[in-house]
């Protein structure tokens, strides 16, 4: 007979990612049925055009997160292990130093661009008809300068992950992504239907959430890691870019490979084009968004287990990913059945997604989940040589790939996930071989670094 204690989580590392991954699937939950209720929101007051446009703006605004030269997760690791070690004061200048050195990059970001944000031909760039270029130009100009503030105050996210407190960075996501719904409720009670009113709203929200839950925490829960100015120490700031750099530089790779394709799509097609694509990722990121759930705290807890040579506990949370990432491939190819009348509801069938980009886009999400296992677990034990060179391969490959997948094999927007999920499936064998090595203590060279 099995005893029922075999299915008991005795170590505390698998029972605080069992609470987050509780909380933070009802919150998430929460999270996703907001997000999809102000799709048919701004589409009542924003014709397919317009739509395309902004959501091309939302993805070039997201390549600005890359500013924070890996600031960011540099930050997460090294506050994982000194709140691992109880280094409290050493947390401390951590953050304050990280605070201080985004404050000097994004302070510096917002000036230059207010100088040369007016001389770029924003239309031209997003394909854009000339009608809405008063209103693009102006949407640009909030956008831009929020995102910069956003990018300091969303640092409190870090503090969470560093203590492993996912399910309370998904509950201030939530705040963030209802106070968006309630503004834009508002704009559609002042018949306010810009572009730019739309772009304010959810570029303002985040800022304004952020900045009150990063004051609570601050004097409160984690008063003895609050910001000082007197703890900013500038060798500090080298400690977290030679791993920061690294982080920096993949992230670019990424942004190439995941968040260029609306950018792409907008430039070879038209921004109506977009909202086709757009709508379809939506949907069917719920695969993403139930693996992300679980995935979640691996990183930081990762950290946690490699600090204390806890080698078990990590091959042992690998294999229950896998056994995840088994069944949301299920629900996937459900979704996939599904989709049409799906999107007919939430278009109020204004929007109609082939087939073939539904099921690529399946595939895009597959390949993508089982992928960031492997990566999760290299950020982790802080072993990203080889996703660096790898990640700077695909950025390279990707875009050409995309390019001659859509116009010369004429398979149209279908093409750019298609070449997106070629490179993560080269990039993940690597990956996957360095995980092996490192976990069997194998690992030498660049295997180790």
């Amino acid at each position: 007979m099995v005893s029922p204690n075999k299915f008991q989580l005795r170590n505390p590392k698998s029972k605080t990612i069992a609470r987050n991954v509780f909380f933070s699937l009802f919150i998430k939950g929460l999270n996703i049925s907001v997000n999809f209720l102000t799709i048919p929101l701004v589409l009542s007051f924003l014709n397919n055009t317009q739509y395309g446009v902004w959501l091309t703006l939302t993805a070039v605004l997201g390549w600005f997160s890359l500013f924070d030269m890996g600031f960011g997760n540099g930050l997460r690791n090294h506050l994982t292990v000194a709140v691992t070690d109880k280094n409290f004061k050493e947390g401390k200048i951590y953050v304050s130093t990280t605070y201080a050195a985004l404050f000097v990059i994004f302070g510096s970001l917002i000036i230059i661009f207010l100088v040369i944000g007016p001389l770029i031909d924003w239309v031209s760039l997003f394909n854009a008809p000339e009608y809405i270029s008063r209103d693009l130009n102006n949407a640009v100009l909030f956008a831009i300068c929020f995102i910069f503030v956003q990018f300091i105050v969303r640092i409190i996210n870090v503090v969470l992950l560093a203590f492993q407190r996912t399910a309370m960075v998904d509950f201030i996501n939530l705040l963030v992504q209802v106070s968006i719904l309630a503004g834009l409720f508002v704009l559609k009670v002042l018949h306010r239907y810009s572009i730019t009113d739309v772009t304010i709203v959810y570029s303002s929200m985040p800022v304004i959430v952020f900045l009150f839950i990063s004051i609570i925490l601050f004097f409160t829960t984690y008063a003895h890691l609050k910001p000082s100015i007197y703890f900013v120490k500038a060798s500090y700031t080298g400690k977290l870019l030679k791993l920061g750099i690294k982080f920096f530089i993949i992230q670019i790779a990424a942004l190439v490979l995941y968040a260029s394709d609306n950018f792409i799509i907008a430039r070879l097609f038209t921004p109506a084009d977009v909202t086709v694509y757009s709508i379809a990722f939506r949907y069917f990121s719920l695969v993403s968004f139930l693996f992300t759930v679980a995935l979640s705290p691996f990183w930081s807890m990762t950290t946690r287990a490699h600090t204390e040579g806890d080698w078990r506990w990590i091959k042992r949370s690998v294999k229950k990913l896998k056994y995840l990432w088994a069944l949301l491939l299920v629900v996937g190819f459900i979704q996939l059945v599904i989709a049409q009348p799906i999107f007919a509801l939430l278009t109020n069938s204004k929007v109609v997604v082939p087939l073939t980009l539904s099921f690529i886009v399946v595939i895009y999400f597959v390949v993508s989940n089982w992928c960031s296992i492997f990566s999760n677990f290299q950020n982790g034990v802080g072993k990203i040589q080889i996703q660096l060179y790898l990640s700077i391969a695909a950025m390279i490959v990707n875009v050409p790939m995309a390019l001659f997948l859509a116009k010369t094999c004429h398979l149209g927007i279908v093409g750019i996930p298609l070449a997106t999920i070629f490179t993560m499936l080269a990039a993940n064998t690597v990956a996957l071989m360095q995980y092996n090595k490192i976990v069997h203590f194998k690992a030498k060279g660049i295997w180790d670094k």
